[in-house]
């Protein structure tokens, strides 16, 4: 019990440090199924009006390379090129052998990233992995309105007053983002809290 709360409360400081998802956290979220991607390969070069040498079309469930065993099928990088051309070029075999292995290369990097992570972590920081993907993912579920947030700002600011506390109440604009995420983080243990089954011995 006590490791759980402690892991809670490690994953729910990760949480107000940080509400995006790291590189580390993608690449054990998403997989080969991502469509965001480390940005390791440059693709700024990328010629949208060159011809293919094999304008044949394969199917979506064709697998297209495979990375320490692990398959990586056209639709992905149909899905990935869609991505960084801005819709521009969608059909992974419509561009140059040369450019198709620099795309590639940029999906099999989560791969390579995930093979690592599974080798050298130990199972106490796979945990606090998955328990702070879990709570950013759930972060980002709630929504904290600037409104709600003066309301709660306020209330602090009449109570630090009528108990006379003498330290300066520091400008909503100041406050607000952190104020926001630790209602954020409020709500979630509400949620937690709410269906949780805790027994005392």
């Amino acid at each position: 019990m006590t490791k759980i709360f402690m892991l809670l409360g490690v994953s729910l400081g990760l949480v107000i440090s940080s509400a995006s998802a790291d590189d580390l956290k993608n690449s054990l979220t998403n997989m080969l199924n991502t469509k965001e991607t480390s940005g390791m390969v440059n693709l700024s070069n990328l010629n949208l009006d060159a011809k293919p040498k094999q304008p044949k079309t394969r199917s979506a469930k064709t697998v297209i390379a495979t990375v320490n065993g692990h398959k990586i099928i056209k639709k992905d990088a149909d899905a990935y090129l869609k991505q960084v051309t801005q819709g521009k070029v969608t059909n992974f075999d419509k561009i140059p052998p040369k450019q198709r292995s620099r795309l590639i290369q940029d999906l099999a990097f989560p791969v390579l990233v995930l093979d690592s992570a599974k080798k050298e972590l130990s199972e106490v920081e796979k945990e606090a992995v998955y328990t702070r993907t879990w709570m950013q993912k759930e972060a980002l579920k709630i929504k904290i309105t600037d409104d709600q947030a003066l309301e709660v700002y306020n209330q602090l600011k009449k109570q630090s007053q009528e108990n006379n506390a003498t330290g300066n109440i520091p400008p909503f604009d100041t406050i607000k983002d952190k104020l926001k995420l630790q209602m954020i983080e409020k709500t979630l243990i509400g949620r937690l809290m709410k269906d949780a089954k805790i027994t005392v011995e």
